[in-house]
């Protein structure tokens, strides 16, 4: 009866994040789908992180500018499907979109990120159960992008928290960020309740992105958060229904944290 209860959110999605990168939610790590059986999902993340930056860097005193972007932040929203392969492994995925900001230095502008095309991919394995805890593995794509048109007071400069130069003689440069994270946990899914479990582990973090400028020249930045190791704790809910619940995730590294809420639920 407990073991219905875990509804291992099949959806995930570690959507996450966004436009910029992220820590997507990644849900239980096990598999929470009978073979054959289908599941879906809605999802909405948040996450602050900071990430590393190279390229054509500038300061006032022409020095190289600060290789980091610190307090990006993003947005993700996003539905999910999710199919069971066998009682112990299953597939989903996800389709949104997601946004991403991050604040300017003094006058230096800031990026604010519209709302662009988000999805994820994953897949969950149950490694072995005890009693009502179930053990697995989860892994996780997430790919995004975001675009801002930056404004100066005047042309060239710099803009955002890196020391980003902006292309010469320009005042407005259009600005397209793209981006993949790749996440990989393994944990428990434990039983409180017929009604509450809570889940977790540590988990390996990677994001890497593209930053493109086009003004009257063009310029080329990466940004990325090399391999990082975290954790993430979460919680689901039934709804009264052991085929539907609610999920509420944390998650954490070294260089960023993020949270998020998703409401699920499979199809006997």
């Amino acid at each position: 009866m407990v073991r219905r209860k875990l509804l291992l959110s099949v959806v995930v999605v570690g959507m996450i994040s966004s436009a910029a990168f992220a820590l997507a939610p990644l849900g239980p790590p096990a598999a929470g789908l009978d073979q054959g059986q289908y599941g879906a999902g809605i999802v909405y993340g948040f996450s602050d992180m900071t990430l590393e930056l190279s390229g054509p860097l500038s300061s006032p005193g022409g020095h190289p500018g600060e290789a980091v972007i610190n307090d990006v932040q993003t947005n993700l929203y996003m539905v999910g499907l999710g199919y069971g392969i066998s009682n112990d492994w299953s597939l989903y995925g996800g389709v949104g979109f997601a946004n991403a900001e991050f604040p300017g230095d003094g006058s230096a502008a800031d990026f604010e990120g519209d709302d662009g095309f988000s999805f994820a991919i994953g897949t969950k394995r149950t490694l072995a159960e005890s009693e009502d805890t179930k053990w697995g593995v989860v892994a996780q794509l997430t790919q995004g992008k975001s675009e801002d048109n930056v404004r100066l007071a005047s042309p060239a400069g710099t803009w955002g928290n890196g020391r980003i130069s902006m292309p010469s003689g320009s005042s407005v440069s259009q600005t397209k960020l793209e981006w993949y994270e790749v996440q990989l946990a393994v944990g428990p899914t434990v039983p409180l309740s017929e009604d509450v479990c809570i889940y977790g582990g540590p988990f390996l973090h990677f994001a890497e992105a593209d930053l493109e400028l086009k003004g009257n020249s063009r310029y080329e930045y990466e940004i990325e958060q090399k391999l990082q190791l975290g954790a993430y704790i979460g919680t689901l809910i039934s709804l009264g229904d052991p085929n539907a619940s609610l999920m509420a995730e944390l998650l954490y590294t070294g260089e960023g944290w993020g949270v998020g809420i998703g409401a699920m639920i499979r199809c006997p």
